[in-house]
């Protein structure tokens, strides 16, 4: 649509067309820049924040989850016949709730009768870990394992080998092992 105003003509633009005309414009290139980086900063906020969990993750936390399934994983599977009511009470200290119970009431009545009664050693030995998931109060490690068997029956050492996935909750400043399940 073309506007006669004394001898100058006008065009009036609407529409989409309006905004190419802006865009064509130099304030229409300074706005067009501003959103494009504040949606590039929101972009990466977003990111950062909501979506990249293991950005408040750092490597001091990882190492001491990684280290305390490490360290209760060994405790919980290696005995042997003559200390295992005290390898099972070490056991105990890297454990906590529902495992902790399930774990005294299992060693308790299963195994330590069988392991007394047929002289049976387990030693184990955690191959790798690494950290799989990981929040400030929870945190789960994959532990790959052998170890080694032996009893009265049975003297010569049995290796095996298995992998665990070991889920810790932080009691007072410390990672126990809060569910032990084998993968």
């Amino acid at each position: 649509m073309t506007v006669r105003a004394g001898t100058t003509t006008r065009h009036l633009v609407s529409g989409p067309r309006r905004v190419l005309h802006l865009l064509r414009t130099e304030r229409g290139i300074t706005v067009l820049s501003i959103l494009a980086i504040a949606a590039a900063a929101l972009t990466v906020t977003l990111w950062a924040t909501q979506y990249r969990t293991d950005s408040h993750v750092d490597d001091a936390a990882e190492r001491s989850v990684v280290d305390a399934a490490t360290t209760g994983t060994v405790a919980l599977l290696s005995y042997a016949p003559d200390t295992i009511d005290a390898d099972f009470a070490s056991a105990k200290t890297h454990l906590t709730g529902d495992f902790l119970a399930y774990y005294s009431q299992f060693t308790q009545q299963i195994v330590a009768p069988a392991a007394k009664e047929k002289s049976v050693a387990t030693d184990a030995a955690v191959v790798r870990a690494a950290v799989a998931e990981l929040t400030p109060d929870r945190a789960v490690v994959l532990v790959f394992i052998n170890q080694t068997t032996t009893s009265a029956e049975k003297p010569d050492p049995a290796m095996t080998a298995s992998s665990v996935r070991v889920s810790l909750t932080k009691v007072d400043d410390s990672w126990r092992i809060s569910q032990f399940e084998p993968v």
